[in-house]
């Protein structure tokens, strides 16, 4: 099982599309794994999660084969991570190679926007199916069992992170939320599969938040509590992920206080295989 990260900032990006504070500035100066393109991840070659306004930029310069994936898992509806305008791509005569139909999932503030954006959806010509899924509900897409959490996120839907499981592997990737409930680790507690890797928000990096989004300081807490309740052992890679300006820290720091901690920084391209 693989995850490729191919998106790591928060929804402003780094360098901000409308700034040029000391740390945007420091980022275009330096380049490299400085510079960081909105939230997307794919698992092996067929799960993408989410799909940003950046998703063309991610085929043109890291590899992204859109055509290959098989399912589509949306996290919540706000811009960086729902760009679903180009759903309406897959279909003839925007692209003539795209086989079957793609599995979309996602809440129903996503499913609005997906309606709204393609006007045709479950028409006769559309290339994709869209499931609205709930916070802790279980689905089947391919090779993969799927399990939705709920996310301490937007007051205003039901914003979600993911459980991915192939085989006796599995991925957790929490973005766009807070600290843990009660309410999380009681459903993975009901989970089979271990947890090999974790991927874990880190916007605010130096700083404290677990309300709506966390620091390092957060994430380092949310590794701990998984390995204390037994769901995360010494085999699993924790990864810090979804980076703001506002937290202060260029890659090479952010890369050196995460592995004090027990965990890699992710950068734009970086694949993991576990």
């Amino acid at each position: 099982m693989k995850i490729t990260y191919y998106g790591t900032a928060a929804g402003e990006a780094w360098p901000g599309v409308f700034c040029d504070c000391e740390l945007c500035r420091q980022a275009r100066k330096l380049g490299g794994k400085n510079i960081r393109t909105r939230s997307q991840a794919l698992i092996n070659d067929d799960l993408l999660l989410d799909l940003p306004p950046d998703n063309y930029l991610h085929t043109l310069y890291y590899g992204l084969k859109l055509d290959s994936v098989r399912t589509l898992l949306f996290t919540h509806s706000h811009s960086d991570h729902c760009y679903p305008q180009d759903l309406e791509l897959l279909r003839e005569p925007f692209s003539h190679t795209y086989p079957g139909e793609m599995q979309v999932y996602g809440n129903d503030a996503v499913e609005r926007k997906v309606l709204a954006a393609c006007r045709s959806l479950g028409g006769e010509r559309e290339r994709f199916s869209f499931h609205r899924v709930m916070p802790n509900g279980t689905v089947r897409s391919g090779a993969y069992t799927i399990t939705a959490l709920r996310a301490a996120h937007a007051k205003d839907e039901s914003c979600l992170f993911y459980h991915i499981a192939q085989e006796n592997k599995s991925v957790l990737y929490a973005h766009d939320t807070g600290a843990f409930s009660d309410e999380n680790f009681g459903t993975l507690a009901k989970l089979t599969h271990p947890l090999s890797l974790v991927s874990l928000d880190c916007t605010l990096q130096s700083h404290r938040d677990g309300k709506n989004h966390m620091g390092l300081a957060d994430a380092a807490e949310q590794k701990d509590l998984l390995l204390r309740k037994g769901l995360a052992n010494e085999k699993t890679v924790f990864v810090v992920n979804h980076f703001s300006h506002n937290g202060g820290w260029l890659h090479e720091e952010i890369s050196a206080a995460a592995a004090s901690c027990g965990m890699l920084a992710s950068y734009d391209g970086m694949s993991i295989t576990i």
